[in-house]
């Protein structure tokens, strides 16, 4: 595709229309892909821009934008958001110091931004931007507080100068590169969670539109992601009804663990008290099977896995923050919120782990930020690598993305241990995939299994992930999550810092070292 060509908006839901701006060797109609998803483009005759719906199958999070097909690592990139997030609310965070000028600025900019696209922009991009300006500002308050007006589930702003991002011309200066997840900007360890935080009431208008207008608004300061942040990641069964720590002294050797002084945040589904989540079968015509047991109908997701860790840590308190609904749905401002209250207590002092079984393709930058306070305050966190389900229906060419695991490089640190071409680097964000006891390697449950030719980043580590609790099966990466957080607790109860976990991939082999998961 051609140099100077763009895309907007830069964020979209499948079934979304979407353009690309200033592809004008593309000619008036042909095919574009998304991933490796096929679709139809039309050049709108008002605007000249090249219209295109985004395929229903597209895979979620950024995706390249190709003309010619397959395996072109085109410039442009489409960050495609989940089908529940195509017309819901979202969420904004600014700080305090510039509340006063988003209030007395947003009609205005709106408005010049209105009146600059009504010859350059097609009608419907027209009709989302003066009907943002009808909305107003929210009500914001302290991110570290409740937000009202959330749905389910959903880095400070400077405001910058109005004429920066209200020439004619803004629309075709895009800057796609910051929809690369790890080209999130930096913030310092202080600034993120003193945030200011509101919901703005755009149910019904197309998400990725809303973003990418609102960020025009405010330039790179303003922080906007959807109010959904993903769900947690969920053959006779192998050691049916066998306990938790007999499996795991089985199988990575654990001696016994302790975890005594460490507290382990799970951000999940339950509460200190209660846990309403139940699996429910989203295809009915298909029985959900643990190998030929049914788990239709099971119970509880954040106190199973508060379980697991207590079956490797079982001297560690345990701290639930319930982040997402009894019926799996998260909410990106539930777990920032529940991050900067982890990060809080960390710099009042004790130890801490983050154990986060849950996740979404979309790369929520709330969420990065906050995680980054999180790493800053010396706390780790354990989040579940994503399951089989997450790239179902994927085509050859298409990126399948879980996040918070898929940013476990950017929270890399220390000199590293060589090892062959590759150097193996600590990380305060371990991207945990499960281990099959039944065949000692990678689970066939994991993301990127069974889906040939879509691309996914490894993870960073394996653990078990297979457990009965209360007689029921519980499987997956959210369940070996909590053993690598387990095993974290261990570690800070009696070392500093954090371990070196590498991935351990031969079969047969413990997916955990031994001198680690016994550390005391």
């Amino acid at each position: 595709m051609a140099g100077g060509a763009r895309l907007y908006p830069v964020a979209a839901a499948p079934g979304d229309t979407a353009w690309v701006i200033g592809g004008s060797i593309l000619g008036e109609r042909g095919t574009l892909w998304v991933g490796g998803q096929a679709t139809s483009f039309m050049r709108d005759p008002a605007s000249g821009w090249l219209a295109f719906q985004v395929p229903k199958t597209a895979a979620g999070g950024p995706q390249f934008v190709s003309a010619q097909g397959l395996g072109q690592r085109s410039a442009l990139v489409l960050n495609v958001l989940p089908a529940e997030a195509a017309a819901q609310n979202v969420v904004a965070y600014i700080p305090p110091s510039t509340l006063k000028t988003v209030q007395q600025e947003y009609a205005e900019r709106l408005r010049r931004l209105s009146s600059n696209c009504q010859k350059t922009c097609p009608q419907q991009v027209r009709a989302v931007v003066d009907r943002l300006a009808a909305l107003g500002v929210p009500s914001f308050t302290p991110l570290t507080s409740a937000v009202t007006g959330q749905q389910v589930a959903s880095g400070p702003l400077t405001v910058s100068p109005s004429t920066a991002v209200l020439s004619p011309q803004v629309l075709q200066n895009l800057d796609l590169q910051r929809l690369v997840p790890s080209a999130v900007p930096a913030r310092s360890a202080s600034s993120f969670c003193t945030s200011l935080a509101g919901i703005f009431p755009t149910a019904g208008l197309p998400t990725g539109q809303v973003l990418t207008v609102l960020g025009l608004l405010f330039g790179p300061d303003i922080q906007v992601d959807p109010t959904t942040f993903g769900h947690p990641a969920q053959t006779d069964a192998p050691y049916k009804n066998g306990q938790p720590t007999a499996l795991l002294n089985k199988f990575i050797g654990l001696k016994g663990g302790n975890g005594k002084g460490v507290t382990v945040h799970v951000l999940d589904t339950a509460t200190s008290a209660t846990d309403d989540y139940v699996f429910r079968n989203p295809d009915p015509t298909r029985p959900a099977l643990y190998y030929t047991t049914s788990i239709d109908g099971r119970p509880l997701h954040g106190q199973a896995v508060g379980q697991v860790v207590r079956a490797v840590a079982p001297n560690a308190a345990l701290s639930y923050k319930q982040v997402c609904d009894r019926e799996g749905n998260c909410a990106t401002l539930k777990v920032a919120q529940a991050l900067c209250a982890v990060a809080a207590e960390a710099r009042r002092g004790g130890r801490h782990v983050v154990n986060l079984s849950a996740g979404g393709p979309y790369p929520t930058v709330g969420v990065q930020l906050a995680l980054r306070e999180v790493a800053a305050a010396g706390v780790p966190t354990a989040a579940s690598y994503g399951n089989r389900e997450d790239c179902a229906g994927l085509s050859k060419g298409d990126r399948c993305w879980h996040f918070p695991a898929d940013w476990t490089r950017d929270f890399e640190f220390g000199p590293g241990i060589a090892l062959g071409r590759t150097t193996l680097r600590q990380t305060m964000l371990f991207s945990v995939a499960g281990w099959d006891i039944a065949t000692g390697q990678l689970a066939n449950y994991n993301r990127g299994v069974g889906t040939p030719g879509v691309v996914n980043l490894p993870p960073s580590v394996q653990a078990p992930g297979e457990f009965w609790l209360g007689g029921w099966p519980y499987f997956g990466t959210s369940f070996a999550a909590p053993v690598v957080s387990g095993v974290l607790a261990n570690w800070m109860a009696c070392r500093p810092g954090v371990p070196l976990l590498p991935l351990i991939t031969a079969p047969g082999q413990a997916p955990l070292p031994a001198a680690t998961v016994n550390s005391c």
